[in-house]
């Protein structure tokens, strides 16, 4: 028999691996060879698309590619397989930095890996036959000029990765937004339970949202609370709950909210678990709902 709740001794553990150096290690390694598997995939679609390219550039007969070979063409299917499983592990890995972060790293990893992949694939790009013009398949046969599209394919070697560069900063962007916003989020957060008022609550309404972080269901649970003014209330929140301690109608939930506004649910957090047991001020056990969305 412990004297201690399991739910408690859970989140305190999870919280000192959290804190440990080597988690953020190896957060970087993971990332590494997530980019890594990437890279391999951008060479990988090189390989797919150059004989596409030939095919626009040259007329029949000139659509022979250096990597007609099925093990050739298996490797950009392949890595972009890998990649994909590995970005769904990594996203479940980052979820401590926020959900919408988490979500988006894995692309700049991959939007980084498969520019450098295309980068390295710059030389093997199969030559057309003629530059300007598709030579004739029959001896003495009349050449065709070059239309938009063949120049287009002509030049993809370059402005390809070029596209995955610019989705790489428009992702940086993006992540860095997205972190901020957390991080605002979690200091109004704070803000709200030093300064906030402190009431009990009820759950009166849990549905699983069918989203998973590090095999963890994401919730959206309903609490009811009293304000200053003795009047009911209903707030809606998103969690992360460990599958065991999943918010069922009728557990017990700790509310603050501003009580110059307690209709603003952005001013509002929801603890639950033995987070409603604990005084205001106490270490967090279990997410937030207002930390995870």
């Amino acid at each position: 028999m412990s004297t201690s709740d399991p739910r408690v001794d859970r989140a305190e553990r999870q919280a000192r691996a959290a804190a440990r150096p080597g988690t953020t290690l190896l957060l970087v390694l993971l990332g590494a060879v997530h980019a890594a598997v990437w890279v391999a995939a951008g060479f990988g679609i090189g390989i797919l698309l150059d004989t596409f390219r030939l095919m626009t550039v040259n007329q029949v007969g000139g659509w022979s590619s250096g990597f007609d070979g099925a093990d050739s063409q298996l490797l950009g299917v392949g890595a972009i397989f890998v990649g994909s499983v590995l970005g769904v592990f990594l996203t479940g890995r980052l979820g401590r930095v926020g959900l919408g972060a988490a979500m988006i790293i894995p692309f700049c990893t991959a939007f980084l890996g498969i520019a450098l992949g295309l980068v390295l694939f710059i030389p093997s790009w199969t030559e057309p036959d003629a530059i300007g013009e598709k030579v004739a398949f029959i001896d003495g046969g009349d050449t065709e000029p070059w239309q938009s599209d063949a120049w287009i394919a002509y030049y993809l070697p370059y402005w390809l990765p070029a596209v995955f560069g610019v989705l790489l900063l428009l992702a940086v962007a993006a992540a860095l937004a997205a972190t901020r916003a957390t991080r605002r989020r979690l200091g109004r957060m704070q803000d709200i339970e030093a300064h906030g008022t402190r009431v009990p609550g009820v759950v009166t309404e849990a549905i699983a949202t069918g989203t998973e972080i590090q095999g963890m269901p994401r919730i959206q649970f309903t609490a009811r609370f009293r304000d200053a003014a003795g009047a009911d209330r209903w707030v809606t929140k998103k969690a992360v709950f460990p599958r065991a301690s999943t918010p069922r109608a009728g557990d017990p939930a700790v509310v603050w909210f501003d009580a110059r506004a307690p209709h603003d649910e952005s001013k509002i957090m929801v603890g639950l678990g033995p987070e409603a047991a604990q005084p205001t001020g106490s270490a967090t056990v279990l997410p937030r709902a207002d930390q995870r969305g």
